[in-house]
């Protein structure tokens, strides 16, 4: 009996150290010590484990089994302990381009989470050890060129997820477009004018023959037909601006890149398209607004992909969302991307803030027109910021998406969390930049429930 005891204040004593995340708690950069949930882990797992090694013990006098049997047992319980040895403590993944679960207790402001074990569970899952590594080797078991959530052609090297080749309906598409008549009242109201880009699809520029083993090719080229219909219709009846650089963007893919390989953003070169054409309306108001040209950039070449917030550059999110291996993403990341940077980049300003509900950068460019900005919308903004923060005095950039502590279906409730903000800020021009798939979820902007 003694020596069982032994062993499970050992164990408990193990578990504790491995269990730091929940009784040391990192606050502001000071580890404070949680006594109540260490006391809870002591007891819970010296019972835990004085069971255990009673078990183990009866394994042996009981049943009569073998010392190999014993010492098997004791490796298979240990290695249920191994996913919580180390728990990540990082609050965005990079790879995967998202928030992780954060943790919710069991009692949230003395009341009790009815859903702490599937809260508890989600956590679990974003943060056990060794995850990475279990996913790499998942990766590497799974067919490579034809991954259940997407495409990877092997003629050109582009990588598709299956959202890219689909498209809504005309009645879906004039239905949430109706938010935009709203919007842009709202906007005239406080003396702005709004200006709605949108991105085509990656697809529709840079085209896949296998496209037909996920849908069905005919169907989706008429939805976009009709899109493409709609859109001219709207242009033409002028209530509203509505940017689609389908065509300019289409023609320019014969000689550049519009879109990264590995990625679902807009290349420098596609943005660039994209923002000649936003600002070529643009100026129709504002007609002493400068529009930059290539040679206000130096240019620079990378392998890599630089097309979310963080400007960092990497092998391309679609690397990690078709669960392609490593070998793979090198073997197809060849192409050198044009980067653009602009000659008088040290004279910006930036600030940053990324905090729950508020993510927003704010630029300052003393050389700009002098008119006040906000880039609203989604990623594909993210590589507008190389140009649009250089033609004006003031941009604010203002992200919807991806966004701390905001869930997923909250993300178009833009009236809901950025109102106050936008008016405060008095901007002149607000860019709205989305893609073909958001405009399903627009009929969300002005809900505040």
């Amino acid at each position: 009996m003694r020596k069982r005891t032994v062993l499970s204040i050992i164990f408990t004593f193990l578990i504790t150290l491995i269990s730091n995340k929940f009784w040391l708690v990192m606050t502001d950069g000071h580890t404070s010590f949680k006594f109540d949930i260490f006391v809870i882990i002591i007891v819970l797992s010296f019972l835990l484990f004085y069971k255990l090694t009673d078990y183990i013990a009866d394994f042996k006098t009981v049943l009569g089994k073998s010392r190999i049997d014993i010492i098997f047992l004791t490796i298979f319980f240990i290695f249920l302990f191994i996913p919580m040895s180390h728990i990540n403590k990082s609050d965005i993944s990079e790879q995967e381009n998202r928030y992780l679960t954060e943790f919710k207790p069991f009692i949230i402001n003395g009341k009790i989470n009815f859903e702490f074990g599937d809260n508890f569970e989600n956590w679990f899952n974003d943060r056990f050890c060794f995850r990475q590594t279990f996913i790499n080797i998942h990766n590497s078991i799974l067919p490579e060129k034809m991954p259940e959530n997407g495409i990877l052609d092997d003629t050109t090297g582009f990588t598709y997820t299956n959202n890219l080749f689909k498209h809504d309906d005309i009645n879906t598409i004039q239905t949430n477009l109706k938010s935009l008549y709203k919007f842009d009242s709202f906007c005239k109201k406080h003396n702005i004018k709004l200006y709605t880009l949108i991105v085509p699809s990656k697809a529709d520029i840079h085209e896949t023959k296998l496209a037909a083993k996920r849908i069905s090719v005919k169907e989706q080229n008429k939805k976009h037909e009709d899109f493409i219909k709609y859109i001219k219709q709207v242009q033409a009846e002028n209530k509203i601006k509505v940017i689609y650089p389908y065509e300019e963007m289409k023609k320019a893919s014969k000689k550049n890149l519009m879109f990264f390989k590995t990625e679902h953003h807009w290349t420098d070169d596609g943005a660039f398209v994209g923002y000649k054409a936003l600002m070529k309306e643009i100026k129709k108001d504002f007609p002493d607004i400068k529009i930059l040209e290539k040679n206000d950039f130096n240019k620079f070449y990378d392998k890599n992909v630089r097309g979310d917030w963080y400007r960092n550059f990497d092998y391309g999110q679609d690397c990690k969302r078709l669960a392609l291996t490593e070998r793979l993403c090198k073997k197809y990341h060849t192409q050198e991307y044009v980067y653009y940077k602009h000659k008088q980049y040290d004279s910006l300003h930036q600030d940053e803030s990324d905090i729950p509900f508020h993510k927003t950068k704010t630029y300052y460019y003393p050389l700009g027109a002098n008119y006040r900005v906000i880039q609203l919308g989604t990623s594909q903004n993210e590589n507008l910021t190389e140009f649009i923060p250089f033609t004006f005095k003031n941009t604010k950039r203002i992200r919807n998406n991806n966004v701390k502590q905001l869930p997923e279906q909250e993300v178009f409730k833009i009236m809901k969390y950025y109102e106050k903000e936008m008016l405060d800020y008095k901007p002149d021009i607000i860019v709205f930049c989305i893609t073909t798939g958001n405009i399903k979820s627009l009929h969300n902007l002005f809900e505040k429930d």
